[in-house]
């Protein structure tokens, strides 16, 4: 039953891009954007708290579930190549950098007229 209690969109939209949860795909400008599982976790993180600061240990919760420990500079590595993807793809901003606190998703959250 997909309205059972998990309640969550199975499509999240921010401007351009989207994330469709059951398809376990990535859409900007109408191209698809090719994840790893990490990378595509914690763009669900993101668009699932589009105004929410993420701090490091929060996205490797979201990455890599409740009680496993990575580096920080492992998420950092993750951020890297999330935005490097966008980038080729001729975006840009996605994920913007909080100093001091961690990372937001830096384009508007809102779904597509």
């Amino acid at each position: 039953n997909e309205a059972g209690p998990d309640r969550r969109h199975a499509t999240l939209v921010a401007g351009v891009l989207s994330l469709d949860r059951r398809g376990r795909a990535v859409m900007f400008n109408e191209s698809t954007i090719a994840m790893t599982a990490l990378e595509f976790a914690i763009l669900d993180a993101f668009l699932s708290r589009p105004d929410m600061v993420f701090s490091r240990e929060q996205l490797m919760e979201a990455a890599y579930g409740a009680g496993t420990y990575v580096a920080d500079r492992t998420i950092d590595s993750h951020i890297r190549n999330i935005r490097a993807k966008f980038l080729a793809a001729g975006g840009s901003a996605i994920i913007a950098t909080v100093h001091g606190i961690g990372f937001k998703l830096g384009i508007e959250s809102g779904r597509k007229a």
